[in-house]
């Protein structure tokens, strides 16, 4: 009797195995096929079309956003209202809460905590950065503001220089055509005005002190990107609200409120109200997902091609004249920028190929 009970176990661990080997073979089979099928359609590793499709889509969003968008709204926002501090007051507190939204309620509380004290000085030049540049568009037009501040990496050398930074000869020369570009537009401008070529160098100046103070603030702090404007939004929509409250201007929310509640129900004044808003949000939002996913020498050639077409697309909305003098200036001011930022690269390549590598 054990011996039969021995034969059976014994047939029963062979049927076992063979059902398992058979299994095995089944599963390796497809799994094989499917795995060579992937590997023939997969992306190169570290080029993932995913990622390349999201960039493109990024930056088209953000070069649409900056340049049709953000343009027409400020643009018609202070051509409706007349109010340079409503303009900031409603770009400031409308990106702060909706930026706070994106963050949710923990995580922006965190990085207030975190940014607040090191991000304070840089959110007063955030503020007066805008608060000029919408003084430059009412006093002088959208040409000349951005063409303006297209020279902002002349006054970084500069600010760098006179904080004892030194730069090689080819750096100052590159930025030449700069200067230039920027004094023959500014001299051919038809709705030229002094106190807003004055206001835009001005927003230009702080845009800079802006980009040097951030970045030492976000290495203190481990706050940057989004999260950093975030803070510095915050911090700046205090200040725009008391100028607003405090210092008399235009009125903006009661026109609009008006407008809206009377025979006609217009409701273009609200609008412009939540675009100029949502406007600067978004321009600045994706302004800071492009910039992490392409290198600056990218980021910086698409940055002056927005530039060239905030221009263009202001002129056309607005029905702005340009002068062969004044496009010539603006063509001029905008190779010299692009110049300047290829040397800039090229010199940031030797340097780190200059460097001895450690050994192991």
């Amino acid at each position: 009797g054990s011996g039969g009970q021995t034969k059976r176990r014994q047939q029963q661990q062979q049927q076992q195995q063979q059902q398992q080997q058979q299994h095995k073979a089944g599963a390796e089979e497809p799994m094989t096929k499917t795995k060579i099928m992937a590997m023939a359609t997969m992306p190169p590793p570290g080029t993932p079309q995913h990622k390349f499709r999201d960039t493109i889509m990024v930056g088209m969003a953000w070069f649409v956003s900056s340049a049709v968008l953000s343009t027409w709204a400020n643009t018609a926002f202070l051509n409706e209202f007349e109010s340079v501090l409503g303009h900031t007051f409603v770009r400031f507190v409308g990106a702060a809460l909706l930026s706070a939204m994106a963050l949710g309620p923990s995580a922006a509380t965190r990085h207030l905590e975190t940014g607040i004290e090191l991000f304070s000085p840089v959110a007063v030049c955030l503020f007066c950065a805008n608060l000029l540049n919408s003084v430059a568009l009412v006093k002088t037009g959208i040409t000349l503001t951005y063409v303006v501040k297209s020279a902002i990496p002349v006054l970084t050398v500069l600010l760098c220089a006179i904080q004892g930074e030194r730069f090689p000869v080819s750096i100052y020369l590159s930025l030449i055509p700069t200067v230039i570009g920027v004094a023959l537009a500014s001299a051919s401008d038809v709705s030229f005005d002094p106190s807003g070529l004055i206001a835009a160098i001005g927003s230009a100046m702080a845009q800079t002190l802006l980009n040097v103070m951030s970045k030492k603030a976000s290495e203190a702090t481990g706050v940057n990107g989004f999260p950093a404007f975030f803070v510095m939004c915050s911090f700046a929509s205090l200040l725009a609200t008391v100028a607003f409250i405090l210092v008399p201007s235009e009125p903006v929310f009661v026109p609009a409120y008006q407008a809206l509640v009377g025979p006609a129900h217009d409701i273009y004044p609200a609008l412009l109200i939540i675009m100029a808003a949502a406007a600067y949000q978004i321009e600045y939002g994706l302004n800071f997902v492009f910039s992490s996913y392409v290198d600056p020498l990218t980021f910086s050639v698409a940055d002056i091609a927005r530039r060239l077409a905030i221009i263009l697309v202001g002129t056309a909305i607005f029905d702005k004249e340009l002068t062969l003098l004044n496009i010539a200036g603006i063509g001029l001011a905008l190779v010299g920028v692009l110049s300047y930022n290829l040397l800039n690269q090229h010199l940031q390549r030797q340097a780190t190929k200059a460097q001895p590598k450690s050994r192991n």
